[in-house]
């Protein structure tokens, strides 16, 4: 199976398309996962997301997360099925900031994909913020969440 990483060369600073719903839908799954850290990733098309994908994370924990490797499997299959490849891989810091930990850059490995981070440490207003890893470092990065009529 080959992995398609979009976004070859330079990265664009901004996701021109990615639909409010999708922000909604991590931050749901990062609440009905509390009080452990959620993952799961956004596949699409031409740089923009067009599905949230819940993956569930094995030795669940509030400091951390490792995605079903299996689940992984089928996800990514489906994925190339379908002409999709990796957007965005995300995941939630429960009582933490929506910024990424030095533990998220450690395990951080897919360069040119963006990394959202659900912050509930204000669980009546959740973050979510976006980033991007060059040369071992996050950057974070802008995304526009677009209604499309």
């Amino acid at each position: 199976m080959s992995i398609f990483l979009p976004f070859p060369g330079k990265f664009k600073s901004n996701i021109t398309v990615m639909l409010p719903e999708f922000k909604r839908a991590m931050i749901e799954h990062a609440l009905k996962e509390l009080p452990n850290e959620c993952c799961g990733i956004l596949p699409g098309r031409n740089n923009k997301v067009s599905r949230v994908i819940a993956l569930k994370s094995l030795n669940p924990s509030p400091d951390s997360y490792f995605m079903d490797p299996e689940q992984q499997i089928e996800v990514f299959s489906e994925m190339e099925k379908q002409g999709e490849s990796l957007i965005g891989i995300y995941h939630s810091h429960p009582i933490g900031p929506s910024h990424p930990s030095d533990t998220d850059l450690q395990l951080a490995f897919h360069h040119g994909v963006i990394y959202f981070i659900v912050s509930l440490e204000d669980r009546g207003n959740p973050e979510v913020n976006a980033f991007k890893l060059e040369k071992g470092k996050f950057k974070e990065v802008i995304v526009d969440f677009i209604c499309l009529q």
